[in-house]
């Protein structure tokens, strides 16, 4: 089989979960991961005939993408704030979004902190700090094991100094107290799942992404309560949320005595990340 048989092989097996322009991207990145070839040699080479474990190579990459398999998971690696990541299902994939609220982060805070990266999967959010504020003191925190074990070799693996803790949020009582609380946390409500992808449903640990359908800022609730206690003077909580959910966690944190809260839109214009400070 040829190179330009193969990739028209893709385009043909994963028509029914993406476009043809996504699927010819999906393509470059894996023969760029598994062979190192450039993204010009479909295009220069069609008809260079593919070897036996390359062959192989792509057409179990291709049988895994056609049972929904993220293609971060299948490669094992994504690309995030500048960094590559290790990713398993034993975590989220980190979203572009998310990008945006270590921005806002970055942006606002400039001196020395002791920062909290709460529900930290990949330990992405955490990691991306880390690397802009190298001085900073910084603990992430999730209650799954397996995902800290990813957290701690995505550490080692880019270098860099962070502590991870296991604990559950719901019932954690830190006495140490730190200037600033990132968190994204599960927020998405079962009623959503009619509207998302096979990909995302059947591969992406739930415990990362769903909240009760009758509680959906369950877990909002635990760190803003948290965050009285243990966030320092002129301290500050930063949020990625669930639009449909932004009123309600407005009104909560005032409730809790955070008299100071912003929101701001993703890169969709969605409401989707909140600021608090008391």
């Amino acid at each position: 089989m040829t190179l330009f048989e193969m990739r028209n092989a893709y385009r043909s097996s994963l028509s029914f979960l993406y476009g043809q322009h996504e699927i010819d991207d999906i393509f470059k990145r894996v023969i760029a991961f598994y062979f190192d070839w450039s993204p010009l040699k479909v295009g220069m080479e069609p008809n260079a005939l593919l070897q036996e474990e390359a062959l192989a190579t792509l057409l179990r990459v291709k049988a895994a993408l056609q049972e929904a398999k993220p293609l971060q998971y299948v490669l094992g690696e994504t690309h995030f704030a500048g960094m590559q990541l290790k990713v398993t299902p034993a975590v989220l994939i980190p979203r572009p979004e998310t990008e945006e609220l270590i921005r806002w982060v970055l942006t606002e805070n400039e001196t020395k902190v002791d920062v909290w990266d709460l529900c930290t999967g990949s330990g992405c959010v955490a990691l991306a700090i880390k690397k802009a504020r190298p001085n900073w003191n910084i603990t992430g925190v999730d209650i799954s094991s397996s995902a800290l074990d990813l957290a701690k070799t995505n550490t080692e693996h880019l270098n860099v100094d962070i502590s991870f803790i296991e604990h559950d949020l719901l019932t954690w009582n830190p006495q140490e107290t730190v200037d600033l609380i990132v968190a994204n946390p599960p927020y998405v409500l079962p009623s959503e799942k009619q509207h998302m992808h096979r990909n995302v449903l059947e591969f992406e640990p739930s415990l990362a992404l769903f909240v009760p359908e009758k509680d959906p800022l369950l877990f909002y609730r635990a760190i803003l309560t948290l965050g009285r206690k243990a966030l320092n003077p002129q301290g500050a909580i930063y949020f990625e949320i669930n639009p449909l959910c932004v009123a309600e966690l407005i009104a909560l944190g005032k409730t809790l005595g955070y008299v100071h809260s912003i929101v701001k839109k993703d890169i969709f214009g969605k409401e989707r990340f909140v600021k608090f400070s008391r």
